[in-house]
């Protein structure tokens, strides 16, 4: 019996829908087509408009299988999937949709071959790829004379030069040279420890997260009827937060989208602040400059006030593509800048109009405190405690609770107490040669040293005896601060001694955690006695962990960690040359990304925004007067005065 074919068609999606839209998004929407990118301002609803994008082209009949979605989070693309299906009455399930990492793996896992990998490879999360890069590490030291195996980073800034080198394209020398200059003498040394790892992934059959990415790309370009495939099969390709993406996601892109030439990316070039783990804010440049490209903008700001959006316009950073943004909350009061005499006067402040704004009713989970590194969050974090306002430090341990400071009061804290085993332990484990069962004995030897009147240091001559380890520079260390008494004279001499040393071996952000320790340094020059010093620490740090767990808190966060979020009150502070913009920028000319970080924090705020600066300048005298003072790299000085109050401390 003929039966005949009954083809059901997708059903409409009700053109109401886009009521919902703004003449902008709406026309972003509906009129992108071919090459198209979105110019989205801060608080202008990229979200909603990536979400409808997705939403018009189902209406128009593209099947979900023909369409690819590419964020940089996992939460992100589930979040626009979901409103997607609400607004359709579709399921979506056909649609590749998730982070670049996991689209690239999809694919590779079927062509994986081709590259000369199984396709049952392992991908290597950052913990695993340390300990590969150590075992590399290890590896290239043993074929090496023994003079020869001193001063090799350690495994964690390896995988960081590496990761970097992958993720911009670079060569090996142009990848050591921007991130780590002083490594240059060793460089065959580094080049081989690289090699080794490459080595070793391969041969067990492993990829780590940069080579799911560069490895999609070499099948891409090395398969062109792969790539021809692949392309085909997508007829639009969509792309969440372009500023972030880098030259090997750039370059992916575009290799798919050459058989229907279907982009719609969206993203702000003003917001990009991760060229550190490879991002070009200079793709969303590139990628207009290409004849045909339609761009489009959203300029209307539904987050912030009308007088903090006037602030906004006049700070958009001055390399970004021009917008003007419009705000649909007229008034609301100006934004101030305050002038406090130096960073414990700030601190100062902050904590007093924080209790100010919670006596009126803010909630304290509508209040921030932004900086551009930690260490400008410990006065804050002292005075909050001493204040007892629960606060929370956002993606990140409390100042005193990071591994470096901790590792320096160490010492200090032996010299307080050199009966203390768990500071013992964990100085001596800082240096080679030296375990758990070494450091544990050397503690327990000390205690009984103390317990017998004898100098405590004369145990470690005692564990050096026995062992072979680099113990003797814990002595020096140890035998000359217990003579001292300035608790700043004591850190500063196990930095200068070792710990500097030690930090560039060993980390990838080496600079910030000297700041990090400089900072401590500063804070421990208000004392002259040192158990008053790790007293008051020790307080802070029983009121700054988990103990207000039910409670909300003030959030404190890098500028960095508070891309993509808002709250009603928000206060950056440190706004001086040297600390925001950031003295290391400065001097490698990144004056650029300085701007687009201050810009990032002040489109944080919804009501209140308060930006401080000290009349002494930064209160690191490392960067020198010439940035210290400097009024072309003041952006206070670029703030018009008619949009701001100007309080004064």
């Amino acid at each position: 019996m003929e039966k005949k074919k009954y083809v059901l068609k997708p059903r409409p999606v009700p053109q109401k829908i886009f009521t919902d839209l703004d003449n902008e998004q709406q026309n972003a929407v509906v009129n992108s087509s071919g090459r198209s990118i979105v110019i989205a301002g801060p608080g202008s609803g990229k979200t909603r408009v990536v979400t409808y994008k997705i939403v018009h082209l189902i209406s128009q009949g593209v099947p979900p299988s023909r369409i690819m979605l590419v964020t940089f989070t996992r939460a992100a693309a589930k979040e626009m999937i979901e409103r997607a299906k609400v607004a359709t009455g579709r399921d979506l399930e056909e649609m590749v949709a998730g982070t670049f990492h996991s689209v690239c793996n999809l694919f590779l896992r079927k062509y994986a071959t081709r590259l000369g990998y199984e396709s049952n490879y392992t991908i290597l999360d950052r913990d695993d790829s340390k300990t590969m890069m150590k075992h590399a590490r290890a590896i290239v030291l043993e074929r090496l004379p023994k003079e020869l195996r001193k001063n090799i980073p350690k495994e964690g800034l390896l995988l960081h030069i590496h990761s970097y080198m992958m993720n911009t394209l670079s060569n090996f020398e142009k990848a050591l040279k921007d991130l780590a200059p002083y490594f240059m003498e060793i460089s065959s040394i580094i080049a081989e420890i690289f090699a080794e790892y490459n080595l070793e992934k391969k041969k067990q059959n492993t990829m780590d997260y940069d080579d799911l990415l560069v490895n999609f790309l070499r099948l891409l370009k090395e398969y062109p009827k792969i790539a021809e495939r692949l392309s085909e099969r997508f007829e639009w390709i969509l792309v969440d937060e372009f500023q972030d993406t880098n030259i090997v996601q750039y370059y992916i892109v575009e290799e798919l989208a050459k058989v229907h030439g279907n982009i719609f990316v969206v993203g702000d070039d003003a917001q990009s602040i991760y060229s550190f783990r490879g991002a070009r804010f200079e793709n969303v440049m590139d990628f207009m400059k290409i004849e045909g490209t339609k761009v489009f903008k959203i300029q209307t700001n539904y987050r912030s006030t009308g007088n903090i959006v006037k602030l906004v316009n006049a700070l958009l950073p001055r390399s970004a593509v021009p917008k003007i943004l419009r705000a649909t909350r007229e008034g609301g009061v100006k934004p101030v800048v305050v002038t406090t005499m130096d960073s414990r006067d700030q601190a100062m402040f902050v904590g007093q109009r924080i209790e100010e704004l919670l006596e009126e009713g803010v909630p304290p989970r509508e209040i921030a405190v932004l900086y551009r590194s930690n260490y400008m969050s410990l006065d804050i974090q002292l005075d909050l405690s001493a204040r007892s306002i629960p606060f929370r430090v956002l993606a990140g341990r409390s100042f005193l609770e990071l591994a470096h400071i901790k590792d320096v009061l160490a010492f200090l804290r032996i010299v307080q107490n050199p009966k203390d085993v768990v500071s013992w332990v964990r100085a001596a484990k800082l240096f080679e040669g030296v375990g758990d069962r070494t450091a544990s004995k050397l503690a327990q030897l000390a205690s009984k040293y103390v317990d017998s009147g004898l100098d405590y240091t004369e145990a470690i001559k005692q564990v050096r005896a026995s062992r072979k380890t680099t113990l003797s520079k814990m002595e020096e260390i140890l035998s000359e601060i217990k003579e001292m008494s300035s608790p700043e004279e004591m850190i500063n001499t196990v930095l200068s001694h070792f710990y500097s040393d030690y930090l560039l071996m060993r980390y990838e952000d080496a600079y910030e955690r000297e700041k990090d320790l400089e900072k401590l340094s500063e804070l421990a020059s208000r004392y002259n006695s040192l158990e008053r010093f790790l007293s008051d620490l020790s307080l802070t740090e029983e009121i700054s962990p988990e103990i207000y767990e039910d409670k909300e808190k003030v959030t404190l966060t890098t500028i960095h960690q508070a891309k993509g979020l808002e709250w009603n009150t928000v206060f950056v502070v440190s706004v001086n040359p040297g600390d925001l913009p950031n003295a290391k920028a400065i001097q490698e000319g990144h004056l650029d990304e300085e701007e687009r970080l201050f810009y990032v924090a002040i489109t944080r705020a919804k009501e209140r925004l308060y930006i401080i600066k000290q009349a002494l300048g930064t209160a690191m005298p490392y960067v020198g007067n010439s940035i210290r003072f400097a009024r072309d790299l003041d952006f206070i000085e670029r703030i018009p005065e008619d949009l701001v109050e100007f309080w004064e401390v």
